[in-house]
């Protein structure tokens, strides 16, 4: 199986925000993730979380998670298997305080659910 980027130019955005030291963790920790996908999703699992429940139009549901970056971070993100092709896409959305996590969530995916008219 491969595993497919997408960055967001508001995840380049907040990440620049970010001091050198807590980008280089937050890489270190996208690639955990990253080989989790990959490997059976344990680490993965642990490490994130679906703070809210979207209501999606026909049975679909939201491929949106938050995931640990560090102690103080989190990041929305998406994760969406391709069994067609034998990929797994992941999609950084934004990185933002802990605080913040649930709140943002739920902003970017009702912004992506009620583009795509499913929301």
């Amino acid at each position: 199986m491969e595993l497919e980027f997408d960055i967001t130019k508001s995840f380049n955005e907040d990440i620049a925000l970010l001091s050198f030291p807590q980008r280089e963790n937050i890489r270190k920790q996208i690639n955990a993730v990253s080989q989790s996908l990959l490997n059976g999703k344990t680490a993965f699992n642990e490490d994130s979380s679906i703070p809210y429940i979207f209501n999606l139009k026909d049975g679909l549901e939201s491929s949106l998670f938050v995931i640990r970056a560090d102690q103080d971070n989190r990041i929305i993100a998406a994760v969406d298997e391709d069994p067609i092709f034998d990929k797994i896409s992941l999609t950084l959305f934004r990185i933002v305080n802990k605080n913040q996590a649930e709140n943002v969530y739920k902003e970017v995916g009702k912004e992506i659910y009620s583009k795509l008219g499913i929301l």
